[in-house]
C-alpha cells in the first residue's frame, strides 16, 4: 500500500506544479497588459506637457515683452492710438467718417 501512495503524490506533483505555471503565465499576461495601457496613457501625458511646456515658454516671452517699456509704448501706440503731450496723431482720412471713428474733429481743422 505504500507504493500505491507514492504514486499518487507523484502525480500530484506535476499537476501542482502546471497549475503553478498556468497561474504564473496569467498574471505575467494580465501584468503585461497593464504595462501596455499605462505606456499609452504615459504616451498621451508626454504629449500633453510637451504642448503645455511650449505654452508657458510663450507666456514667458510674452512675460518678458510685456516687462519692456519700448514694447509697451510701442503697443499702446499702434493698438490704443496714445500719443504723447505735444505729438499729433495722423491718420489718412479716406473719408470723413473715418476720421470721425478716431477722433472728434471740427471740419475746421480737417485739411
Amino acid at each position: 500500500m505504500a507504493k500505491n501512495t507514492e504514486r499518487r503524490r507523484i502525480k500530484i506533483a506535476p499537476v501542482v506544479l502546471t497549475l503553478c505555471l498556468i497561474f504564473t503565465c496569467f498574471c505575467c499576461a494580465q501584468q503585461g497588459l497593464r504595462l501596455l495601457a499605462l505606456q499609452d496613457k504615459q504616451a498621451v501625458y508626454d504629449a500633453e506637457y510637451a504642448e503645455l511646456q511650449q505654452q508657458h515658454d510663450e507666456l514667458l516671452e510674452t512675460r518678458a515683452l510685456l516687462e519692456d517699456d519700448a514694447y509697451m509704448e510701442r503697443l499702446a501706440r499702434e493698438r490704443f492710438k496714445l500719443i504723447k503731450p505735444g505729438e499729433y496723431l495722423v491718420v489718412p482720412a479716406e473719408t470723413d467718417e473715418t476720421v470721425k471713428d478716431y477722433v472728434e474733429v471740427d471740419e475746421a481743422d480737417l485739411h
